[in-house]
């Protein structure tokens, strides 16, 4: 058997105080793998203790059915008033013994169209387990001190962040752990080490990803101007239907728990990864997310402010060149001003968020807008002394009092002197729609409304198995037709123009059923037109490094465009 052992320094002797020793052994039967949880513990002093079960996490519901053959050494278990709560009947502050199995409660491999992958995987290969998911704990703080230690059989890859240490009940529940047959991939990024255990195929070699991380957490890192941390990701590819891409995962403070289908793209994955590498920070360290019923009206800081600061260090580090950052805004004011709930109040998230699609864009949205719009209301009112950054390292140095999302506007008060609550109370509660200064971006160009044609594909079609697009149809009266596409044709390259861009030329690059290779080009556009909003880059003086120092908030002094 390999073993890991995760332990706190003085765990043990903190045992009287509450301390809870994990082991967890994996292994290989005639019916495939099995998992085998113990924690032992000291029960409480009137002889009862509740025992929580895995519930509800990351949007995965009834998760105790993954807890079978529960075992109790020490006193008797009886049935909670809820089928996540366990009581334990024992003499006053007995050594208890809990065992349990955890089992896959669904058949089959992590799938796209599922999307219950967070939920434990038991395989006869491998195992996947978020500690969410699968671990049972007593009643404690979450800064209870807890030892674990690990197991599997031999030949088996193991990984787990419970390796990183110390561990308290929390670190265990925002845990991964993956064993079987996995690829384990370790480099050091400034003395900490970092490791990509991936099993399958995603369409991304291992050293690509692995280059990837090192420049997602090296820009991070000196965004936050922290030093790096042992980090681990772990890759589990999906199943999905011809044609589909699905990417994402979560971040779980020293780890991220990554799931792709077998067509991922660097440029996505990159997104992905530096998105979720930010919420190590944001709102983790920086006060925390709201919580309960509310907590989806705090995802306007926490989510939105976060594909804020991904682009930011992105473009910091030369992971993003500033025009791909100009593209990205573009994209967004396209997406927030054609989003049908854009104009909700925040309160309206609460219900919306979970079950409509607008909803669940909405605050990552609004909240990167408010966040481009508080970082030039700041530059232009100390003139370019201060802007949304310093709020942020200065929220992660506090001693946090309230969540976030509440500290947000005090903490810019503080550190600049600007009162934005009108604007929260604007923008944010009320929903009004964020109109971007025209001199947000600086030396990148202005914030214009300006007139552009339609975008208007003018064919159909699906992605082949080898995910290539095949056209289907072609509309006889739109503009694709004239230009020669014809179904069956496999669209092999877009070498100019891009998606939803009707104000440039496409150009792509088609297979004909016959096997020959054209270039065909045609304007997307039906001829109609409409108002977009966005950044006008200066054609005949763009300054590629003033831009870059704007996108990535390095520049200093006045903004280059004076305000309307």
């Amino acid at each position: 058997m390999s073993t890991i052992l995760a332990s706190l320094a003085g765990a043990l002797l903190m045992q009287g105080a509450g301390g809870v020793d994990y082991t967890i052994t994996i292994d290989e039967t005639a019916d495939g793998a099995s998992v085998t949880m113990r924690l032992e513990f000291a029960g409480e002093a009137d002889g009862e203790t509740v025992l929580h079960l895995p519930n509800e996490w990351g949007g995965q519901g009834e998760l105790w059915n993954g807890v079978q053959n529960l075992e109790v050494s020490g006193g008797e278990a009886h049935a909670g008033d809820t089928p996540d709560l366990v009581i334990l009947e024992h003499a006053p502050d007995a050594q208890l013994s809990v065992t349990y199995s955890i089992v896959q409660d669904r058949p089959g491999d992590p799938g796209a169209e599922s999307g219950d992958y967070y939920r434990p995987f038991v395989q006869p290969d491998y195992v996947h387990l978020i500690g969410n998911t699968v671990f049972a704990f007593p009643e404690r703080e979450a800064d209870t001190a807890v030892s674990v230690s690990i197991s599997a059989p031999d030949g088996w890859a193991l990984a787990s962040d419970l390796e990183h240490g110390p561990v308290l009940r929390d670190d265990l529940m925002t845990s991964v752990l993956v064993a079987g047959d996995f690829r384990i991939t370790e480099m050091e990024i400034d003395g900490a080490p970092l490791r990509l255990a991936m099993r399958g195929d995603i369409g991304v070699e291992d050293e690509a990803l692995m280059a990837s991380l090192q420049a997602v957490i090296t820009a991070n890192h000196a965004y936050w101007a922290t030093e790096t941390e042992p980090y681990l990701v772990t890759v589990l590819p999906l199943t999905a239907p011809e044609g589909w891409m699905s990417v994402g995962g979560t971040n779980l403070g020293d780890s991220f728990a990554f799931f792709s289908t077998s067509n991922a793209t660097p440029d996505v994955l990159t997104r992905i990864l530096m998105h979720e590498y930010v919420h190590s920070w944001n709102p983790r360290l920086l006060g925390g997310g709201l919580e309960g019923e509310r907590e989806p009206t705090g995802y306007w800081f926490s989510e939105g402010f976060t594909d804020f600061v991904t682009q930011r260090a992105a473009v910091r580090a030369g992971v993003w060149p500033a025009e791909q950052a100009i593209e990205a805004w573009n994209g967004t004011f396209v997406e927030y001003r054609d989003n049908p709930v854009r104009d909700a109040a925040n309160d309206a998230i609460i219900e919306g968020f979970w079950i409509d699609g607008n909803f669940q864009r909405l605050p990552y949205l609004r909240g990167m807008m408010f966040a481009a719009l508080v970082d030039n209301r700041i530059r232009n009112a100390t003139s370019g002394a201060f802007d949304v950054d310093d709020v942020l390292l200065a929220m992660r140095s506090r001693t946090p009092d309230n969540p976030a999302s509440e500290a947000f506007a005090g903490t810019v008060q503080r550190v600049t002197g600007l009162d934005i609550s009108d604007l929260i109370a604007r923008h944010i509660e009320a929903g009004e729609p964020i109109v971007l200064d025209a001199n947000t971006f600086g030396a990148c160009g202005p914030v214009a409304a300006v007139e552009e044609p339609v975008f208007v594909y003018g064919m159909e079609g699906a992605r082949n198995e080898e995910g290539r697009f095949v056209i289907q149809t072609v509309d006889p009266n739109g503009p694709a037709a004239p230009a020669g596409f014809e179904p069956g044709m496999i669209i092999l390259q877009r070498t100019g123009g891009a998606v939803g861009d009707a104000s440039v030329e496409s150009v792509l690059r088609v297979s004909t059923p016959d096997g020959d290779i054209r270039e065909l080009s045609y304007w997307p556009t039906d001829g109609s037109t409409q108002t977009v909003t966005r950044i006008e880059p200066d054609a005949a003086g763009f300054d590629a490094t003033a831009c870059t120092a704007r996108m990535a908030g390095t520049d200093a002094g006045a903004p280059a465009y004076p305000m309307p």
